[in-house]
């Protein structure tokens, strides 16, 4: 063998940079390796369209500016199709469709943030995406126009077989596994609840006051001072964004972040109902996307879809005259197609996710339900531990 080559100490081989070159060349790249690093978020607000499908968003499109596709969802940079079946089902609840989303997991139908156990055994409980945050120290909070205990909000704190437990739901709100809870709890039917917590031997205002909320009768009334406060109010839907906008400020001020879950039902069974609150969730979602820090992650689902169909319409005038001259119809003869046509159950078929802030980047294509979690869990740079 012919001897190697010894070079003189120093000297860089051929096509090996020398030592000042590697370290001139490493010092150009730190600031992408810090990019990458840093480039987590800082805060995550998740916008659920409670049976929010591709359906009802085109046509509040539609209803609302007379062109497809005008939502301010629609444009968000980053989307994908999510399957939203459930573990034992095609189509989902809202229950097993949130755990989905909020913990990684499918579950049967009714359950929420718990797995079925083995015949004889109890369910394993989840963690969720607030309890991972409340774990970490963050600020969070549960916005929604449904009731409280109700299967979408109840999924991001609580674990039970049934989303029918009421009181046991609520309760797990007030003694936490993880941190000290929602800070923030706004939804409806404070008289349901304070009715099924007396009848589980407890008094609902006595308990939000042992857990340290200040309560307020409407959400509009929630001061910029209160720093843990429950709207749990009677009535018709309250206006969300000077709500969300106040919780929001409030969060923020947690230097490590915080998680919002923010629901607004948008059933069709009264179709121009959920029609308009499509259009309303469209709105704070744009204020919200052109208000919160840029750390922050922002994403849209719907848990499910739900079976609404545009039939048909007429380009040659507007479309929301059209939908409300058709439902006020009395009678339609057997060739009369209606505008739309709502029914009455949930759907099976993929459904819209949009994205924007880091880590949106991840949201691509076709995806599980529960694909959701992971890229939350991702922005804010956490260990995927379910």
């Amino acid at each position: 063998m012919p001897d190697s080559k010894v070079l003189p100490l120093g000297s860089p081989a051929k096509g090996i940079p020398s030592f000042a070159m590697r370290k001139y060349l490493f010092l150009l790249l730190i600031p992408c390796f810090s990019h990458a690093a840093d480039n987590h978020a800082k805060n995550v607000i998740l916008f659920l369209g409670d049976a929010g499908g591709i359906p009802v968003l085109n046509a509040a499109g539609i209803y609302e500016n007379d062109r497809p596709q005008s939502l301010f969802i629609q444009h968000m940079p980053y989307i994908a199709l999510s399957d939203t079946s459930s573990l034992n089902a095609w189509v989902t609840d809202s229950a097993a469709g949130m755990t989905a989303l909020v913990t990684g997991h499918k579950t049967n139908n009714g359950w929420l943030s718990m797995l079925p156990g083995e015949a004889g055994r109890d369910g394993r409980q989840l963690k969720t995406i607030l309890e991972h945050a409340e774990e970490r120290g963050l600020s969070t909070g549960v916005v929604t126009n449904m009731p409280i205990w109700d299967a979408t909000p109840a999924a991001c704190y609580a674990h039970v077989d049934s989303r029918k437990k009421m009181a046991e739901i609520f309760e797990q709100a007030l003694h936490p596994r993880f941190g000290d809870g929602p800070d923030f709890l706004v939804g409806k039917d404070w008289k349901k609840l304070a009715a099924a917590t007396e009848q589980a031997g407890w008094n609902l205002k006595d308990g939000l006051g042992k857990a340290g909320y200040r309560v307020f009768e409407n959400p509009a009334d929630i001061t910029a001072d209160a720093t843990r406060a429950a709207a749990i109010y009677d009535g018709s839907d309250f206006d969300p964004e000077p709500v969300v906008t106040r919780i929001m400020q409030t969060l923020s001020r947690n230097q490590k972040g915080f998680f919002l879950m923010v629901e607004w039902d948008m059933h069709t069974k009264a179709t121009l109902v959920g029609i308009k609150r499509a259009i309303v969730m469209d709105h704070l979602i744009r204020k919200v996307a052109a208000e919160a820090p840029a750390d922050t992650l922002i994403i849209f689902a719907a848990d499910h879809s739900f079976d609404f169909r545009l039939i048909k319409a007429s380009k040659g005038q507007p479309f929301a005259p059209q939908v409300e001259a058709d439902l006020a119809k009395e009678h339609r003869g057997p060739l009369d197609k209606p505008v739309v046509a709502a029914g009455t159950e949930h759907s099976g078929e993929e459904i819209l996710v949009a994205a924007q802030g880091p880590g949106a980047e991840r949201l691509h294509g076709f995806i599980p339900n529960t694909r959701i979690f992971d890229i939350m869990m991702q922005a804010y740079g956490w260990n995927q531990t379910r």
